[in-house]
């Protein structure tokens, strides 16, 4: 048997004219540009010197290159490199240089910068509701809630390897502490972003109230008026459910949120008061009765046997509870329209449960929600709120997928440049959300950075000149050729932002 026999008879020679590879990451440098992202850049970092190379055509490359991959200001070649296809590229001295110019705008530049970025949301979106009929509703289970923007925040620990500004220890390392607020509608894209010292709080009032307004402002106006604000319980905060309640109250407006809630000795007796029948079952993400088959139960696999099944999560609400408990009113320091509920849980094997969940062998995790107690329908159903928080868990999909496009490693030592890459960073998801949601179809549109990476952008591809026009052609056997062509036509026929 010949292990090596795929290699007999070949040559590798250099002689190749026309080659490119990362052909698909044209999609997203075209669609920079003709969603008014590059454009607006280039406005938010004018300056009156004579400049070879356009701040703004640098940060929108720069974006481009870690949605692509980059890791660090070097990698920033991969478009530098390939000059017969994307022209004159900034050189990675020029892209460092950027970012530093960027840091010492300080607040300024950020706001101007910020305002690029939502001007350039606004006819993305718009984009996406004509060509999907609206903007993507919010899955909750086997239910989609349409018409309903929802915004999720989070914060998240990026290690670091070495001594940068305000790089500091945390409760999980080493490293910055940064927060992000997140577009569910839309697959996770990032609305707002803080990078922050590494021993800052998961819960400071005032760095969450900051997010949550920027994020609000990110939406464009016209989807603010029914917004959907969660968090967990690490951001659970006076402050930011103060807020919350006030915009809720707003005229006209509709807001709806779900915050996590510390499970304390007062609910700790709430929960001990809970009749087993005031127990609900919870559901699975299919809408499904979350249970497992019993260890004794019968042979038959597909049978309907009650006693075969054993439920592994159920929900309830605390409310009543603690507010005519023997004490009084323990919630009269909270807004009055303000529930609290739990969820109980059979614990995976070898978790590790507090005193009082050892007790009867539950894990228990409690929220709070502004949800109105006479919502009709599906969405005011016990097992449908437990089922809108519980799906805040994809903002930490959001967080990993960021950490592999520049968000997981920080290139420089000092703190304003970093957080400039962030914002490129933060850049770069965007793009790609958009990407999906404006030029591909199945299951592109739903993959994650590291698969589209492999399947569009590092497609190589020959570059052919004739007749005053350069074709880029993708290579026929490739199984994804179509859809980049596609993806580049849908592209171009966008209307250019003005």
């Amino acid at each position: 048997m010949h292990d090596t026999g795929w290699s007999r008879g070949l040559e590798v020679s250099g002689g190749g004219q026309g080659v490119v590879s990362h052909a698909g990451l044209v999609l997203l440098r075209h669609l920079a540009d003709r969603t008014g992202l590059t454009g607006g850049l280039s406005q938010a970092l004018a300056t009156a010197r004579f400049l070879v190379h356009d701040r703004g055509r640098v940060t929108a490359d720069l974006a481009c290159a870690i949605a692509d991959g980059a890791r660090v200001i070097s990698d920033f070649r991969v478009m530098g490199d390939q000059r017969e296809l994307f022209g004159l590229v900034a050189s990675v001295p020029t892209a460092w240089r950027t970012l530093a110019e960027i840091a010492r705008g300080g607040a300024r530049a950020d706001r101007r910068i910020t305002q690029a970025v939502n001007t350039a949301r606004r006819h993305a979106w718009a984009q996406v509701a004509a060509r999907h009929g609206a903007l993507p509703g919010v899955r909750l289970a086997d239910r989609t809630l349409d018409g309903v923007t929802c915004i999720r925040l989070d914060a998240t620990v990026t290690f670091a390897h070495s001594d940068k500004e305000l790089a500091e220890a945390n409760f999980k390392g080493y490293g910055h502490h940064p927060l992000l607020a997140v577009c569910d509608n839309t697959g996770g894209e990032p609305l707002a972003w803080m990078l922050r010292r590494g021993s800052a709080g998961s819960n400071t009032t005032a760095d969450h109230l900051k997010l949550l307004d920027a994020a609000i402002a990110a939406v464009p106006p016209g989807l603010r008026r029914r917004l959907m604000v969660t968090c967990d319980g690490a951001g659970a905060s006076h402050g930011l459910i103060a807020r919350l309640d006030k915009l809720a109250a707003r005229r006209g407006y509709e807001l709806t949120y779900s915050v996590g809630w510390a499970l304390a000795e007062r609910e700790k007796a709430a929960l001990r008061l809970v009749p087993e029948q005031a127990w609900r079952a919870a559901i699975d993400g299919r809408g499904e009765v979350r249970e497992r088959r019993a260890d004794d139960a019968c042979a038959n696999l597909s049978c309907a046997h009650r006693a075969c099944w054993i439920e592994e999560a159920h929900v309830t609400e605390l409310t009543g509870l603690l507010r005519h408990s023997a004490g009084g009113d323990q919630l009269r320091a909270w807004p009055a329209a303000m529930r609290v509920f739990a969820r109980r849980e059979r614990p995976h094997p070898g978790a590790q449960l507090t005193l009082f969940e050892a007790g009867d062998g539950w894990r228990y995790s409690l929220w709070a929600t502004n949800r109105p107690a006479d919502t009709r329908g599906w969405l005011g159903q016990a097992a449908y709120i437990d089922a809108a928080h519980r799906v805040h868990a994809r903002v930490e999909d959001a967080i990993r997928t960021g950490k592999d496009c520049g968000m997981g490693h920080f290139p420089s030592f000092d703190f304003g440049i970093n957080a400039a890459w962030l914002t490129a960073s933060m850049t770069g998801q965007i793009l790609l959300a958009w990407l999906k949601l404006l030029a591909l179809d199945g299951d592109l549109a739903k993959a994650e950075p590291k698969a589209l990476r492999y399947r569009v952008l590092h497609a190589a591809a020959r570059l052919v000149r004739g007749g005053r026009r350069r074709r880029l052609k993708i290579q026929a056997t490739w199984p994804w050729a179509e859809a980049i062509t596609a993806a580049w036509q849908r592209i171009d026929a966008l209307p250019q932002a003005p």
